[in-house]
């Protein structure tokens, strides 16, 4: 039952679509030279490559989480690793590299070879204990995706709640913020503004200090 499973799945995941969907996310942002979040990108990928039913079903043991957008975010690993794209602060970018590539292959199954050799070239200079599932064929896709795109949505949801938070913060509270994260970077805060009407939009009196004077004074806090 187990390895009827199996054939099934790798039939669904072929080696051309995953140059299909690799080849999708660089589209899009080739479009996007600022970047996008990643959660808008996979909202594109279903109008660019629309997902098949298989692809559209969830997990049998994980209701509600579909495969679609865990078989993108895996298949980028490769196209990360052969830098042809950068994550960022819940952003993806696309490279120079990834637009010459990205033009040089046009047929998915060209992308994904390359993508793939490029992904065990990097593999190779990594300890050995890496895990031998991420560089496995495609059919490996259905049993890792999940797991390796938990960090990655954490962290994108992080970034993503850290800034709804200032944008609402009390802009007092954020002027101390700032102040704080000055001095977390050594930088010597001198002045902070008073509450007044501009209603906190005010510069900081900072300055970097010098090796040999931030031996003597580190400044206040």
């Amino acid at each position: 039952m187990r390895l009827a499973s199996t054939v099934g799945v790798m039939a669904e995941i072929t080696r051309r679509r995953v140059g299909e969907l690799q080849r999708a996310v660089l589209k899009i942002l080739f479009e996007q030279p600022e970047g996008l979040p990643a959660k808008e990108v996979l909202k594109r990928m279903e109008q660019v490559v629309p997902p098949s039913e298989f692809e559209k079903s969830d997990y049998p043991n994980r209701p509600g989480v579909q495969r679609f957008p865990k078989m993108v975010r895996f298949a980028t690993i490769g196209p990360v690793k052969a830098a042809w794209m950068t994550k960022d602060k819940g952003k993806w970018y696309l490279t120079e590299e990834g637009k010459k590539t990205y033009s040089k292959y046009p047929d998915p199954e060209d992308f994904r070879c390359e993508s793939h050799r490029l992904y065990h070239q990097w593999a190779d200079k990594q300890p050995k204990e890496l895990d031998e599932e991420l560089v496995a064929e495609p059919g490996a896709i259905e049993k890792v995706a999940d797991a390796s795109s938990t960090f990655e949505e954490a962290e994108e949801n992080a970034w993503s709640e850290i800034e709804q938070y200032v944008q609402v913060m009390n802009p007092y509270d954020l002027q101390k913020l700032v102040a704080a994260l000055l001095r977390a970077m050594e930088y010597h805060v001198s002045w902070i503004a008073p509450p007044g009407p501009d209603k906190g939009i005010d510069n900081l009196g900072a300055q970097r200090p010098t090796r040999n004077w931030h031996s003597a004074y580190k400044g206040p806090g």
